[in-house]
């Protein structure tokens, strides 16, 4: 594991000089900011539309550190070359790969808490309290960050960085709307037995969703918005349940990732 950790550090101090990095961060403290004058504005609870709109601006700020940061860290020693010296070196290829996640694993958590400490800096503005629970709801953030950066990795180890953005970006949609998707179609069926004229939907819908469910991992898990919002109670076990989701399947992207990278041609 040294080689390893050696190359997360790396990657870590990497991305922290990185400008990128920086703008996205200054970016979604500015959105954070505009949630207080997006809670002045609202007609209902000021501290729910604050915390509300500053944790989907946390998540969002998380998707774009994946894609624009995590498709970079790859790609930039395969253009430049610098991989090679690297892979000369008693260093395995999953080794390179997992210590890149690692390392991004540790600029994503730095990155939460200066979110949480915006949102914290929001709601003292306002004269509102920070709830403890938000903590649990910034767990749920770094989670689904884990995870969609392991998929940014992923499609990054075998293709190119346009590609690889546009692939993630899809994923942590399809993700998120799938049990959408499917609750509509349920829906659908059921008011084309009871209302006339309702068209039901394709019969191949169904299963192609059903099969797109299951092949991704469920996003939604991770977003207990509602119920910190809200002040809505947990339910039990349920973010042990996400936390071994997450570990799950970034285990298993990670070693897919790893065996495709190993047979990838850099010359």
């Amino acid at each position: 594991m040294r080689e390893t950790l050696w190359i997360a550090l790396a990657s870590f101090r990497e991305t922290v000089r990185d400008k990128i990095l920086y703008t996205l961060l200054f970016f979604v403290l500015i959105l954070l900011a505009f949630s207080v004058l997006l809670g002045d504005w609202s007609v209902f609870a000021q501290k729910k539309v604050i915390t509300d709109f500053s944790l989907g601006v946390m998540s969002l700020g998380g998707l774009a550190i994946a894609i624009f940061i995590g498709v970079g860290l790859v790609q930039k020693e395969i253009q430049r070359k610098t991989i090679l010296t690297l892979l000369s070196k008693p260093v395995r290829r999953w080794q390179f790969l997992v210590g890149k996640y690692l390392g991004l694993l540790m600029v994503l958590v730095v990155n939460v808490l200066v979110m949480l400490l915006g949102l914290w800096a929001a709601l003292a503005w306002s004269h509102n309290d920070f709830d403890p629970r938000l903590w649990l709801a910034a767990w749920g953030v770094f989670l689904e960050m884990s995870v969609i950066t392991a998929v940014a990795l992923l499609f990054s180890s075998f293709s190119t960085p346009v590609v690889s953005s546009l692939f993630t970006f899809a994923t942590f949609l399809a993700s998120h709307l799938s049990g959408s998707i499917l609750d509509y179609i349920e829906t659908m069926k059921r008011n084309a037995e009871r209302i006339p004229g309702v068209q039901p939907l394709p019969e191949w819908f169904e299963p192609v969703a059903r099969v797109v469910r299951r092949a991704l991992p469920d996003l939604e898990m991770f977003n207990i918005r509602p119920e910190i919002v809200h002040g809505l109670p947990l339910p039990p076990w349920h973010l042990a349940w996400a936390t071994l989701h997450a570990f799950g399947w970034v285990v298993a992207i990670l070693a897919i990732g790893s065996w495709w990278f190993d047979r990838r041609d850099f010359l």
